[in-house]
């Protein structure tokens, strides 16, 4: 099986941290906690028990989205990289 088509639930937890630092993410005071900047917006990525949420901001507008960590880490990837 393709790394990118495992389930982010099939990684460790130093796994995760690991990829959401290749994103460019660095890690809160909060270890459960991440930021992401990009030129146009902002995110907070953050490892819950259950499945991870992503709340971005793009000139004062929030939206957030939560994912179950059954999806795979290709289409994880893909919309936070898309942003709000």
């Amino acid at each position: 099986m393709e790394i990118f088509k495992t389930p982010l639930n099939q990684y460790s937890l130093a796994s995760l941290e690991s990829w959401l630092e290749d994103l460019g993410a660095y890690k809160d005071e909060n270890p459960s906690k991440w930021h992401l900047q990009l030129p146009n917006w902002s995110a907070i990525l953050i490892l819950e028990e259950s499945d991870l949420s992503v709340v971005w901001e793009s000139q004062g507008q929030y939206k957030k989205r939560i994912f179950s960590y059954c999806i795979n880490r290709e289409d994880v990837e893909n919309a936070i990289l898309q942003g709000p």
